[in-house]
């Protein structure tokens, strides 16, 4: 039995909230795909104005990140990070309630044969990949077609993890980041990752590393990961284009060195090079440089 379920409690009017996001959110999963666009940037473009912390935040990660911009290129790309986040949403309910006729023609999955590589030698993978707002529905174009287990951060809300979770379950192996050990085990015995170093874990397990040219708080846990599990690790490239969302598996990467703070580099440039690659679609409304190396004033 599934370690998550609804139970009579979560019908308590205090859900029906819930129950009623979740239920618009099954109904936009039906439209056409080009409709789903349309009302994600306007969910976007309302986030953006309803939310000056949200806007500042933005603005201030994409001045740190691409200095080489000028003005109007940057306030372009600011727009159209809030129009990206407003569609990530939409996308989050295209890869729960999506019908396969409708999702499935949208994937765009390439080098798989560095999976099929690894596993002929027994070894599970580990694959390095961003916070990019197409998350959520590239790990379901993905999962579909390769067993994978993903970590991911529970919701406050009890019955949207519970919900989102056995959603989750139907395409891949949810596993809370609380607890480590299921994420490992699978990659130990030969399975498929999907790793998310890209937020801070806490200042005890982290050390400062560059990202985009700016000390970043960075998990310092990953070779230990990979030491235990006997893993490779690959990055991951994914992201929307004009005929949907392309996935690209690269080939692995020589970790680890040896060296804490290389290693995190390396982590790091993988995940920029996905932001490179689709600059627009990265979380950018995520606090990424909270926390400073000792001494260094704050960036918010």
């Amino acid at each position: 039995m599934s370690a998550y379920q609804i139970q009579r409690r979560h019908y308590h009017p205090r859900y029906w909230p819930v129950w009623c996001l979740l239920g618009l959110g099954w109904c936009v999963a039906q439209l056409p795909f080009h409709w789903q666009l349309s009302l994600g940037r306007v969910l976007g473009r309302l986030i953006k104005l309803i939310s000056p912390e949200r806007r500042h935040v933005t603005r201030r990660n994409l001045e740190l990140c691409f200095p080489e911009l000028d003005w109007p290129q940057r306030k372009q790309l600011f727009h159209d990070a809030f129009d990206e986040l407003g569609i990530g949403f939409i996308e989050i309910g295209l890869a729960y309630w999506g019908k396969p006729s409708k999702v499935d023609p949208l994937c765009h999955l390439s080098g798989l044969e560095h999976i099929e590589r690894a596993q002929a030698e027994g070894r599970g993978v580990m694959l390095i990949a961003a916070h990019m707002t197409s998350l959520e529905l590239c790990l379901r174009l993905f999962s579909e077609r390769v067993s994978t287990a993903a970590m991911y951060k529970p919701a406050h809300n009890d019955l949207f993890e519970q919900y989102s979770a056995l959603k989750r379950a139907r395409y891949t192996i949810p596993v809370p980041n609380r607890s480590i050990r299921p994420f490992l085990s699978h990659m130990r015995k030969g399975g498929i990752g999907f790793y998310l170093p890209d937020q801070h874990y806490g200042s005890k397990i982290s050390v400062f590393a560059p990202f985009f040219g700016v000390p970043t708080a960075t998990i310092a846990k990953t070779p230990e990961f990979i030491n235990i599990t006997g893993a490779l690790a690959m990055p991951v490239i994914f992201g929307r284009e004009a005929d949907g969302y392309h996935i690209a598996v690269q080939p692995p990467l020589t970790y680890p060195t040896g060296d804490t703070v290389a290693d995190a580099s390396i982590m790091n440039q993988c995940i920029e090079q996905n932001i490179r690659r689709y600059p627009a679609q990265y979380l950018w409304q995520h606090r990424r440089f909270k926390s400073r190396p000792p001494g260094e004033p704050k960036l918010y």
